[in-house]
C-alpha cells in the first residue's frame, strides 16, 4: 500500500448543481486510487455558465 499525494482540477459539468458535488468529487478523485483525506481548496464559478472550476488536494491509497 503506498499513499500519493494529488492536486486536481476539475472542471464540474454543467448540470450539476453546488450542493452535489461532493460524490462527483469523490468519483473523479476515485480514478486516481482511494481517497483517504480530500480538500477542495479553491473554487471559481463562471460568470457565463453554470459550471464551476475546483482545485483539490487529495491523499490517496494506491496498491
Amino acid at each position: 500500500m503506498k499513499l500519493t499525494f494529488r492536486r486536481l482540477s476539475l472542471i464540474s459539468p454543467e448540470s450539476r448543481a453546488i450542493n452535489d458535488l461532493r460524490p462527483w468529487v469523490i468519483e473523479q478523485l476515485q480514478r486516481e486510487g482511494e481517497p483517504l483525506r480530500w480538500a477542495i481548496t479553491s473554487i471559481q464559478r463562471s460568470s457565463e455558465t453554470s459550471r464551476v472550476a475546483l482545485e483539490v488536494e487529495a491523499v490517496l491509497i494506491n496498491p
